[in-house]
């Protein structure tokens, strides 16, 4: 039974079956939103999705520290449903507006929430709920990087990126509040880009992520012989499930690594870390690997990683072990002697993997773009971990010096990590529900 108390918040997202879920940068988010509600107790957060998705979203959201049908709801239109309004509607909607029209009367018939939160600005069904709504404004990451993009299908008259920039605008305009999760979001892609009303905007930054309680074995965020040791023993398990035959038995805990987590996709910069790597090995003659999460997408002309690990054969020292688990993915950082995030931009302040990485004991070196910049503003004392992510040569000079003493760097990290965690999910849960309920206090957060 859900708790009648608590105030009903849903979150809609139109991602089709067969569609990422896990580890992805919004679904995390989400994440992190209920996990706040459920420590505040004062929301619950149901998710809709498109029948057929339902249930990889449950099994995601099973691994979080909140409870199912009290914490959070996942919810999809049923095939009765489904089969009745295409019988009654499908002559008024076809194609792409089928599926988000279908979505939103479900929702308004079936859905009780007192407000919505749309987690896309380009998920237009959202435009047809009843209920009061906010829009999420991640970014409008293109725009600034529209190089390596399939560029005629995106960019052409037609395109897919030239339709979002008005796609957007309607449906953001649309919603009673906006949510940007940085000034440099806000400002750039809100306002200038997509000529949004400045007070419409709400400027909620995260959280910072702690992986900390999931691996229990840490105690004060500190790495030792014995938890680096458990941890290697986590990934040597999940080698094992996965017939991962090379690291079945390989020495995490002894072996200098560095971890670098994120999709590889136009501003993630991973070839140029692969690249360092790379140098620090054969040129240099460097016992050190890298192990990320990023696919190896073979042939693709859009980023220099599969280059470097395929023609340079780099398999042994450059490994991608992508899709992992909250446990593995928290087990991976604890081992890393460093987490490496070369992105050129994130729209959010700052890095998650920052955060991650400090909550269990593992410095992070990041690269300077707009995310960074904001961070730098109230820590200024993170700036020498810093580096320019187009520079190879400066990456491995900072790789270098920090593997020398990494216990030094994390504890310069420390401070500013703790310092944000002042405010904690629960607050940043709270500010997306009141924006959705319309209870917040409306500030102009736009120059």
């Amino acid at each position: 039974m859900l708790n009648v108390e608590r105030a009903q918040i849903g979150v809609w997202s139109e991602l089709p079956p067969g569609s990422r879920w896990a580890n992805e940068g919004i679904s995390r988010i989400v994440g992190f939103l209920i996990e706040g509600g459920a420590e505040s107790g004062e929301f619950t957060f149901h998710v809709l999705v498109p029948r057929g998705m339902a249930e990889t979203v449950r099994t995601d959201l099973r691994t979080l520290h909140a409870r199912e049908n009290i914490d959070w709801v996942v919810d999809e239109p049923t095939r009765d449903f489904e089969q009745q309004w295409q019988a009654r509607y499908s002559h008024q909607f076809s194609g792409r507006a089928a599926m988000p029209a279908l979505l939103a009367a479900y929702a308004n018939d079936h859905i009780k929430v007192d407000g919505w939160i749309n987690t896309f600005p380009h998920f237009t069904g959202s435009r047809l709920l009843k209920q009061r709504k906010v829009a999420m404004l991640p970014d409008a990451i293109a725009y600034d990087f529209p190089i390596g993009w399939d560029n005629a299908h995106h960019w052409g008259p037609e395109g897919e990126f030239v339709a979002w920039r008005k796609i957007a605008h309607d449906t953001l305009a649309d919603a009673q509040a906006v949510i940007a999760h940085s000034k440099h979001v806000a400002n750039r892609h809100g306002v200038k880009l997509l000529g949004l009303d400045g007070d419409l905007i709400r400027v909620v930054p995260h959280a910072p992520p702690d992986l900390a309680p999931i691996l229990p074995f840490i105690e004060n965020r500190q790495k030792t012989p014995e938890t680096r040791k458990e941890a290697a023993g986590i990934l040597r398990d999940y080698a094992a499930v996965k017939g991962i035959d090379y690291l079945r038995q390989f020495p995490f805990e002894e072996t200098p690594f560095v971890a670098l987590a994120t999709q590889d996709r136009v501003t993630k910069n991973v070839g140029r870390a692969a690249e360092a790597i790379h140098r620090m090995v054969r040129r240099d003659r460097q016992n050190i690997k890298l192990v990320t999460t990023a696919p190896v997408h073979s042939d693709a002309s859009w980023t220099l990683f599969p280059g470097v690990v395929e023609s340079q054969q780099t398999h042994r020292d450059i490994l991608s072990l992508p899709d992992l688990p909250r446990e593995v993915h928290a087990a991976l950082f604890h081992c890393a002697s460093l987490i490496i995030h070369p992105t050129f931009y994130e729209g959010i302040v700052g890095t998650l993997t920052f955060y991650e990485a400090v909550s269990i004991g593992t410095p992070c070196i990041m690269g300077v773009g707009p995310h960074v910049r904001e961070l730098l503003e109230t820590a200024p004392e993170l700036e020498p971990l810093t580096f320019d992510p187009y520079d190879i040569e400066a990456m491995i000079a900072l790789i270098r010096n920090v593997m020398s003493d990494p216990d030094k760097a994390w504890r310069l990290q420390v401070p500013a990590y703790e310092n944000r965690r002042k405010r904690g999910w629960d607050q940043v849960a709270r500010a997306y529900a009141q924006a959705a309920l319309g209870t917040d206090r409306q500030e102009k957060q736009c120059a």
